[in-house]
Parts: C-alpha cells; structure tokens; sequence
C-alpha cells in the first residue's frame, strides 16, 4: 500500500512520544485528510482507561466526517398503541394526512339485560383526549363505521392496514374542534375533569346494541363476534388541523354511552356503557399523500432524488418518513494504520433543525431515536443506547435547536470491523402513536447549522 506525505502543518500537531507511533499517524493522515481536517482539543474521558498512559501519542477533533443522507417512506406497527390518534392535518411541507383507529369494545356488565321495552335515547363515543399536534381551531369532521371483520389478536397491524367495514357513517359528518387545554366539561349530570371528544352516533347502531339477545352479554368474544367494533377517522382538512392523542384504554372517560330509558318510565333515563381495555384489540390507521408536499420533499421521498438530503431531510411519525445516514468512510479509516489503532474517545451525531419549518403550529418533538441497519434491511439497537438516555442522548435542546446523539461504541465497533458499515436510521420517537414532524438541516446546507459528526480520538501503539 503507499501513502502521500501529509501536511506538514499538521505534523507539527502529533509530538509523539514513540517513534513507531510517529509512523503510523504519517501513514494514516494523507488518507484522513481526505475525510477531515484535525487539530489538538482537549479530550473527553471515554475510553482513556481503555490504555497505559505510554501509549498515548495524542488527541485529535474533528467535525467534518463525510456523511451521506436521505429521507425514506417508513411503515410502523400500529398495534395496541399508547396512544390512539384522530384528525387530519395539511403540512406546507409534508403534505396531507389522515388519521383514525380501529378498535373492538367489551360490555362492562355480564349479563346485561336492557328490560321488556327499552327506548333508545343517544348513543356517544366518547374520547379521553390526551393532548393535539397542530392547528386546533381548525374543524374536523369525524367519520364513525362499524367494523364488517373480526380483528384478531394474533395478527400484526401496520399504519396501513385496513380492516372492512360496513358503509354506513354513524357520526353522520359531526364536526368538532379539539381541547385538549378544556379541564372541565359537564355532561348531563356529570362533571368530567379531562378534556374529551364527544361524538353523537347514529340511531341505527344504538337499536342494535339495544335489542342484542342477554345471551350475546354472557361472553367477551361472543359479543364481539355481533358488536366486531369500530373505525373512527376524520376527513381531510384545507390548511393546517390538528391530530389527537387519545387514551383508549382509560375507561372513566373513553366510553362508548348507551343512554336508554323503559318505554314505562320515561322520566327515569339509564346509562350502559362499553369499554375498551388492552386485553382488546385497536391500532392506528393513517393516510399519507405525500403528493401535496413541498416539490424539494416530494422530490426526495417519492421520487428518489437522494442527492438533495444533502440539503435537508425529513422525519415523520405515524408511519411517515425517517431519514438514512451513514458515514461511508469509516471501515477505511482502519487500513491506514499498520503498527497503530486509533481509540474513539467520544463522537457525536449532531441533527440540527431547520429553523424555518418551525412555527406555533408544527413544534419541535421532544425525542428521537437513532438505530444501526442490518445487512437486510433490519435495525438493531446501538450499542451505545445500552448506555442509558442520559449518555446516549435523542433529545430536542430547544436553545441550540438541536438533537445529539453519542455514538462512541458504534464508530469503534464499525472502525474495528466488529459492525459492517450498513447506515442508521433516524426517526421520531413514538412512531406509532405520535403526531410528529421536523425538517433537518443535511450535511451540506447552505444556511444554519448542517447535520455533523464531531469526533474526538486518540492514537496508540498496538
């Protein structure tokens, strides 16, 4: 293998205490100065104690790794979610998206009979609302359908599966605004300290829960197999909306209300009501048309303009966008040295915002995650995830309008050839149940901080 002489400027850095250990930075840095320029910084402590203090020859900074990046289309299993969600929004960048869920209910009383001559009052979904991501003056319009198929705990939902239902729209185009702000709300005689949704249901499905045989109340799958559920969504918005969290297993106030009287005395009004627990099953259905985005979005994610990560990248929740990044020359950096091994004493993923996609409306998540690619396209968790959130990082710094992530194990582990070199995947925690979104700055922006990798390391004798 032959070498170019390195700079001599940057010779003058590396007073060696080995002479070998002089030859093997001289070796390495014609290669390097191709990947980054280095210079002297004071060392943070990982790995220091990894070597003997007479194998140190000294400690180098750089922050111009090459880095190469795009946003691709995710999917993400929606099953049994934290959080359900509802709502449409249109994105300036992102475009338009839909969200709803299926879910089964269970009765909450065995045995219920409604008597000899039950009179339907109104049927309500109610939903336990748990906070918004967007635009909430905005007025959605609920869609409310009763499920024509089982769902099945032995199957896997995904953002986009779709489960049949019958055609009749139960909420009948009910046109709502969210507050998730709204601590007190009194309904009839009740007094609710949690912001919900409430949707009136039509007549038609409230008769049917109604005049259900008791024989039908005697067992929760029975009576799933004549009640299979519903798919809740809304349609599509104009301009900005808003998407809902809901808690759906918080059976006080997510209800699904029966309100009946006997046609003998009216004057006496009941209540039944159906609950959804996490022994049921639900998942998260959303809709993406990614074609109403901004052109540099649609260019990118639909139509595999991959060049242009360089300038920004995308990230979205809800099975929407995450973003590739890799370092394509790092399994190199290791053939530069012969009788030499370089320690990395710390690196740093930095994933800074563009500032300019943020607004009151589309605000910052709070955490992210960062996942090593196997060779077939599966992830794996990084080795310095192990190392607890504090060490690790993954959250939004509102001041530097930012995201750091430490990645010390992994560079050492790929360098070492441990790992293949096969990228990582950057996304937005909570997938599955969040309503997120943020623009980032790539390696090549032209305006604001660009996404960097700040490595300090240190090189010593085999």
């Amino acid at each position: 293998m032959s070498y170019q002489s390195p700079n001599k400027n940057i010779l003058i850095l590396m007073k060696t205490r080995h002479s070998t250990a002089l030859t093997c930075v001289a070796l390495m840095i014609g290669t390097l100065l191709l990947a980054f320029a280095s210079c002297r910084k004071s060392p943070n402590t990982i790995g220091n104690n990894l070597i003997g203090e007479s194998e140190y020859m000294d400690i180098y900074h750089t922050d111009t790794v090459a880095i190469v990046c795009h946003s691709y289309l995710d999917s993400v299993n929606t099953t049994n979610p934290t959080n359900a969600l509802l709502g449409a929004t249109k994105d300036p960048v992102f475009g338009t998206t839909e969200a709803g869920f299926y879910t089964q209910f269970r009765f909450s009383v065995a045995g219920q009979s409604f008597g000899t001559n039950p009179v339907l009052d109104s049927l309500v979904l109610q939903l336990c609302l748990t906070g918004c991501y967007g635009d909430t003056m905005v007025l959605q319009t609920a869609h409310v359908y009763e499920l024509a198929d089982t769902l099945s705990s032995h199957e896997s939902y995904y953002n986009h599966s779709v489960v049949a239902t019958h055609a009749i729209d139960h909420a009948n185009g009910y046109q709502f605004r969210p507050h998730p702000r709204t601590k007190t709300h009194i309904v009839g005689t009740d007094t609710l300290a949690q912001p919900v949704i409430r949707i009136p249901l039509g007549q038609e499905l409230g008769n049917q829960l109604l005049t259900l045989d008791t024989t039908v109340y005697s067992l929760p799958d029975l009576f799933k197999s004549e009640f299979r559920g519903l798919y809740v969504t809304c349609s599509p918005v104009s301009q900005n909306g808003a998407i809902s969290s809901i808690n759906l297993n918080n059976n006080e106030y997510t209800v699904l209300q029966l309100y009946y009287h006997d046609a003998a005395t009216p004057d006496k009004p009941m209540r039944y009501n159906y609950y959804v627990t996490s022994s049921d099953v639900y998942f998260n259905h959303m809709d993406h048309d990614y074609t109403q985005g901004n052109a540099d979005f649609t260019s990118q994610v639909l139509e595999g303009q991959t060049a242009l990560g360089q300038q920004q990248v995308y990230l979205q929740t809800m099975g929407g966008v995450r973003t590739f990044v890799k370092f394509p020359n790092l399994e190199h950096w290791a053939d530069t040295l012969e009788e030499c091994h370089m320690v990395i004493n710390e690196a740093k993923l930095v994933v800074p915002v563009a500032p300019a996609s943020l607004d009151s409306v589309y605000t910052a998540p709070r955490t992210f995650l960062l996942v090593g690619f196997n060779a077939d396209s599966t992830t794996y968790l990084l080795p310095d995830y192990f190392e607890g959130n504090s060490y690790f990082g993954g959250t939004y710094n509102s001041s530097r309008q930012c995201v750091t992530f430490r990645i010390s194990e992994y560079l050492q582990s790929v360098i070492m050839g441990e790992k293949e070199n096969n990228g990582l995947s950057l996304g937005i925690n909570g997938a599955s149940y969040n309503a997120q979104r943020m623009v980032v700055n790539g390696p090549e922006a032209t305006e604001g901080e660009k996404l960097h990798l700040e490595v300090t390391y240190s090189i010593v004798k085999e």
